[in-house]
């Protein structure tokens, strides 16, 4: 019993004092008395401690285990042995003293097993369960970005939307200093409009031939009278 013990109560104890100094060392990094730097350097060194204990105390506890299924079959024995002189004594085949001695001897036995197997199983308890919060508490601390890793990602992302909009008003630029091109239904019908004026014969004025007709029948009129007063001659 002493063994185990005594590796249990140490490593709890070096357990406390990494805690205690990871903790100051968060107090002076929030009141800004030491740089980010200092603060990685001796988070690092908690770090590496806090790895060591964590394998001291999977290697205890599993020393712890193998300890509690030792205890449990010596428990066992001792009660086969017990029941086995009561039997005996009953039976009268071993006289009173030497029943109460064996007796004696093995209910001390077993209580002391008894004792024993209550005690480690409930620093095995305390060990898994300092074991689990550990890893639920130093781990997340440890893993937690710097302040310049957590504003880069909202730089790039800035610079990434000034491209687009850089972008969008090149594209506008362009699609203004391009000429529009008439549609194909427009130039089509333009087509056949010129088509159609160019196949209409064009059309003589009116007045025109009308009036060469007049003239020419009062020249006809002119030329029967000039005849008819030849003839009257």
């Amino acid at each position: 019993m002493i063994s185990w013990k005594h590796s249990f109560d140490k490593i709890n104890e070096e357990f406390e004092i990494v805690k205690k100094k990871k903790q100051a060392l968060d107090s002076l990094l929030s009141n800004g008395r030491i740089s980010q730097s200092t603060y990685d350097l001796f988070n690092k060194e908690i770090e590496n401690a806090i790895a060591e204990i964590e394998r001291q105390q999977t290697a205890l506890l599993e020393r712890m285990n193998s300890k509690v299924e030792e205890l449990k079959q010596q428990i066992k024995t001792l009660e086969i042995l017990l029941a086995n002189f009561e039997i005996q004594h009953v039976m009268g085949e071993i006289n009173e003293e030497e029943y109460q001695r064996e007796v004696d001897l093995l209910s001390a036995g077993l209580e002391n097993a008894r004792q024993e197997l209550a005690a480690i199983q409930e620093a095995v308890n305390q060990l898994s369960s300092a074991v689990e919060t550990e890893a639920e508490t130093v781990q997340p601390e440890a893993e937690q970005p710097s302040e310049e890793a957590a504003v880069q990602p909202e730089i790039e992302v800035s610079e990434e939307e000034t491209s687009v909009i850089e972008s969008e008003e090149i594209s506008e630029e362009t699609v203004q200093e391009v000429p529009q091109e008439p549609s194909v239904e427009v130039a089509e019908v333009e087509s056949i409009q010129n088509q159609q004026e160019q196949e209409q014969p064009q059309e003589v004025p009116s007045e025109t031939p009308s009036q060469s007709v007049e003239e020419q029948q009062e020249q006809q009129m002119e030329e029967v009278e000039a005849e008819e007063e030849k003839n009257e001659e």
